[in-house]
């Protein structure tokens, strides 16, 4: 892949991984963050369909290089891991579990979060993005910003407390289609929310290793706009 273009400072970055027991299995989680400093904000980053892609990775480096603990479990963990279909990886797709173990494998992983810093914000992307609108039917992290995501149904969006920053592209009619019925609810939630779709964009633009659906100047938008807003999220008391 080519160099990560979401980075933009120098801040020096650690990687690591870890193995978190949740139920029956050991999920392994992806932990990046600056090496010095701290305690920092944490991030609980949920990848897409693929698994923890190298975009995904591109993605944690960048945040953490802001300056934030970014933490992101592999849901493949329950069929293998992403590292296990790195040569094939249209041949896996997260969604071969179902969405109820992935949203109690994610609380899990917040919980054990929370109990650790008591700043804690969601980014979701694709398949993350729909898992993280479910994780915050259930959880009120400090803010969650979430890319081209289904949202829950209205009676999920109305036990929603948690300030949300949502993206989507212009040409994605199989979640676009579903947008008005999360708009009505979701304004009635009593939140602070935000629904952006952008111009002569497809599903996963902000993704740079997909040169057929990467937009250049839409994804430097949403990523800045991204960072001001998990900003602004973790001052919140």
């Amino acid at each position: 892949m080519a160099t990560n273009p979401l980075l933009e400072g120098v801040r020096p970055i650690r990687s690591d991984r870890a193995q978190l027991p949740v139920g029956d299995v050991a999920l392994e989680v992806l932990i990046v963050e600056p090496e010095e400093g701290g305690p920092w904000p944490t991030i609980l980053l949920i990848h897409e369909n693929r698994g923890l892609v190298p975009y995904m990775i591109d993605v944690a480096e960048a945040l953490a290089q802001t300056g934030y603990r970014v933490v992101a479990p592999d849901l493949l963990s329950r069929i293998g891991g992403t590292d296990r279909y790195a040569d094939d990886p249209a041949s896996v797709s997260a969604r071969q579990i179902a969405t109820d173990i992935h949203v109690a494998d994610l609380a899990a992983v917040y919980d054990w979060l929370v109990a650790q810093s008591p700043s804690v914000t969601v980014v979701g992307f694709c398949f993350g993005g729909e898992m993280g609108w479910q994780l915050i039917t259930k959880r009120s992290p400090r803010g969650a910003v979430l890319y081209y995501g289904i949202g829950p149904d209205a009676e999920g969006t109305a036990l929603i407390r948690t300030a949300v920053y949502a993206v989507y592209a212009q040409d994605d009619p199989r979640v676009n289609d579903t947008l008005p019925e999360l708009a009505d609810p979701l304004a009635g939630a009593g939140i602070d929310y935000i629904l952006e779709s952008y111009p002569g964009t497809k599903h996963a633009f902000h993704d740079h290793s997909r040169q057929d659906r990467y937009h250049e100047e839409a994804a430097s938008v949403v990523w800045h706009q991204t960072l001001a807003f998990l900003e602004d999220a973790a001052r919140e008391p």
